[in-house]
């Protein structure tokens, strides 16, 4: 995908000492999918272009249409319409669920199903965490470029990125990391995910599903998010910020002089080395 198929230039008035100053910003270039399930519209998505394979069985995976990649029988993507045939197909029937998914979310196709508690041994190093955090901050060209996007990663336990995902929505860049790894029989209990989104009740929904063991995010989490963190066994850890990192306020920028990171859940995951002067 190149960049001039993801950002555009737009003109625009910039204030900036003072006065206004004529400037050309790099916008992301917002994308619609609509996708077809079995011959029945299922939703329209607004989302960066590219990775809209993994996209759409990330997505059909968390809101429960499918178990396993192999749930699907075949996916086609032409014309911004993915095609996708369901060799077993679950509930809800898509003929009743069509809607929109924005760039923010939009609303959840499906509530329902039993969410299994994660089976991992997987133990991480704190350090390893604020390492995967930087990379994905690294590695976010678009946002970068436009700051206007959202970031998610897989990583192994020592910290090296099995892929890194940026789109407009957080819910985007989730349901293409899952689909990314179901697409290669990725095993993600043995890997840990890391992300720029707030983590709520949905984004935990689908991360549970997924069975990630551990996952930490820049931001904050909720209530629900921490309560279904619990239910599943799985680790949460919210305000991920290294030494350094620039925290964006409504006033102003924000450096962080030590690195913090708050875990709210299975704790038991995250390991520390003491270091102790001879």
């Amino acid at each position: 995908m190149s960049r001039e198929s993801i950002c555009i230039k737009m003109p625009c008035r910039k204030l900036e000492n003072g006065r206004f100053m004529d400037a050309d910003p790099a916008v992301i270039i917002e994308s619609e999918l609509n996708i077809i399930v079995n011959g029945e519209r299922l939703a329209t998505a607004s989302l960066l272009p590219g990775m809209e394979k993994e996209f759409v069985t990330g997505y059909l995976f968390g809101q429960g249409f499918i178990k396993k990649q192999a749930d699907i029988a075949s996916i086609t993507v032409e014309s911004r319409v993915a095609e996708v045939t369901l060799s077993n197909p679950m509930v809800p029937s898509p003929t009743t669920a069509s809607y929109r998914i924005v760039s923010g979310g939009g609303r959840t196709a499906f509530a329902g199903g039993h969410l299994s508690p994660i089976e991992s041994d997987l133990t991480l190093e704190k350090m390893v965490v604020f390492k995967a955090m930087n990379r994905l901050f690294d590695m976010g060209t678009v946002y970068k470029e436009t700051e206007g996007a959202h970031a998610a990663g897989i990583f192994t336990p020592h910290g090296e990125a099995v892929c890194i995902i940026e789109d407009i929505g957080r819910h985007n860049c989730l349901d293409k990391a899952i689909g990314y790894a179901l697409l290669r029989n990725i095993p993600l209990r043995n890997h840990f995910l890391v992300s720029t989104g707030r983590m709520s009740s949905e984004m935990m929904a689908k991360l549970c599903r997924a069975g990630f063991p551990v996952v930490a995010t820049k931001t904050a989490v909720t209530d629900k998010g921490r309560e279904i963190a619990l239910t599943c066994g799985m680790t949460l850890i919210g305000f991920v910020r290294d030494t350094g990192m620039k925290i964006h306020t409504d006033m102003s920028v924000r450096i962080i002089k030590e690195p913090v990171m708050k875990v709210y859940t299975g704790a038991h995951r995250i390991t520390y080395r003491v270091y102790r002067n001879s």
